[in-house]
């Protein structure tokens, strides 16, 4: 008897195992209906689209203001400053250096000066100093007053070293004439070339050579430009001044892109000036 309600103990036992207590286990299907109504979409095949713009002569309208317009939109943040638009040439400007002395001597030398003058044999710059000359002396363009020389000037120098006796022995250079150079001047940068560089004799129309002092100029401008381009044209005539200054300024305006109000043209007629120290000075800032 004790062994039957063991059995039956132990029945119920893994009868109770398969659900826990408490759960019901429902079986059955249900049917269920989808209402949400599919959009059908068929793709637009056209394989002789190409075919038919040919036949049908279809054009495109090209904008060419729209580089224009997009630049001045974005001047001069992203343009000016963009390599892309910098014309690739071979300098025809000083930059920084106008010219290189490279003294050698086999004697001691207890002093020695190098002094640069113009045609009329004024002193531009002197440079003088005791010991030995430094292995090579560069002159910027500056007189010994800080004001860079003159555009179309030719200038001479002789450099001279004194022994312990003051004996002197002289070297005299060659002639050199100060064509184009591009400096600092304070907060604003100065590209500056002689008329004789860029226009025919007492015109403004542009010689052959000025294309290349054009190109380099709006480079400059395309890196430096921030606020405002001036072109200041200098002359002995003041109609000649002013249409080479705006000359310039348009040249300038068809190969940088910037508004319209931030170049302009500034003549500066100088009576009596001699026509080879007429210039044009592009100041920017």
């Amino acid at each position: 008897m004790g062994l039957l309600l063991i059995i039956f103990l132990f029945m119920q036992g893994a009868k109770t195992s398969e659900h826990e207590i408490g759960e019901e286990v429902i079986k059955g299907e249900a049917e269920l209906k989808i209402q949400d109504r599919k959009i059908l979409l068929w793709p637009e095949l056209k394989p002789f689209a190409p075919l038919d713009s040919v036949i049908s002569q279809e054009k495109y309208l090209f904008d060419e203001k729209l580089y224009s317009t997009i630049d001045e939109l974005n001047t001069p943040i992203l343009y000016l400053h963009s390599e892309y638009l910098r014309v690739p040439l071979l300098s025809r400007f000083m930059y920084g250096t106008i010219a290189l002395f490279i003294p050698r001597f086999e004697k001691t030398v207890s002093s020695w000066e190098l002094v640069i003058t113009d045609t009329k044999g004024n002193i531009a710059r002197k440079f003088a100093e005791r010991g030995l000359p430094p292995s090579s002396i560069s002159w910027d363009g500056r007189t010994d007053n800080g004001d860079m020389s003159n555009m179309g000037e030719t200038y001479d120098y002789v450099f001279t070293a004194f022994d312990a006796v003051g004996n002197p022995t002289r070297i005299a250079g060659h002639s050199y004439q100060f064509n184009g150079v591009i400096y600092d001047e304070k907060d604003t940068k100065i590209v500056a070339v002689a008329s004789s560089e860029l226009f025919n004799e007492k015109t403004s129309t542009f010689s052959h050579d000025a294309r290349g002092y054009l190109d380099e100029a709006a480079n400059i401008v395309k890196e430096s430009f921030k606020r405002e381009v001036v072109v200041y044209s200098y002359s002995e005539s003041e109609a000649l001044a002013k249409s080479r200054g705006n000359a310039v300024m348009n040249a300038l305006i068809e190969r940088v892109v910037l508004p319209e109000v931030a170049i302009k043209t500034a003549p500066r007629f100088i009576p009596g000036l001699q026509p080879k120290y007429s210039k044009i000075e592009i100041v920017i800032q």
